[in-house]
């Protein structure tokens, strides 16, 4: 069921909807190991929405907090730049545009070119599956889990 039917202003994708009910309520991340987080704060701006989400344990040496920025823009289609923030670093950033492009700004995983770490940042295959699936409630969306190797935790994506 699509729970975001139209787009013509943001008001309707930010402010009337109910995020806590159709955001993943737990990420699990690889990262230096794994490490599990469930849902916390849903901050609504003007032409975005943050969505937090709060480690589990108390690891130490793992950050607290990792977040998902939408920012919501409408010309011909329908387009979502989303940022990935790990604790306070940048961890990803790409955008989605209806109905079915993806396409990465910024990538620190494994082979990056502006990460000299080399090290995997990566969403398990149930927290993938379920991120897919909610930019999907987005009306005219039609992604796929495969057009999101960039978050994947097979290390196959090569950026250019």
């Amino acid at each position: 069921m699509k729970y975001i039917k139209t787009y013509k202003l943001f008001e309707s994708i930010i402010y009337d909807t109910d995020w806590s009910k159709i955001v993943p309520k737990e990420m699990t991340i690889i990262k230096d190991g794994t490490h599990s987080f469930n849902l916390g704060n849903i901050m609504k701006n003007s032409d975005m929405v943050q969505v937090t989400y709060e480690n589990k344990k108390n690891e130490w040496g793992a950050p607290s907090t990792l977040e998902f920025d939408f920012y919501f823009s409408q010309n011909s289609s329908m387009r979502i730049d989303i940022d990935i923030t790990w604790g306070d670093s940048m961890a990803c950033e790409f955008y989605i545009e209806s109905p079915s492009k993806v396409e990465v700004i910024e990538y620190t995983s494994l082979n990056s070119n502006t990460d000299p770490s080399n090290t995997i940042f990566a969403l398990d295959d149930k927290s993938l599956k379920e991120f897919v699936d909610f930019l999907n409630m987005f009306d005219g969306f039609k992604l796929d889990v495969s057009q999101f190797k960039f978050l994947d935790q097979y290390n196959d994506y090569k950026p250019v």
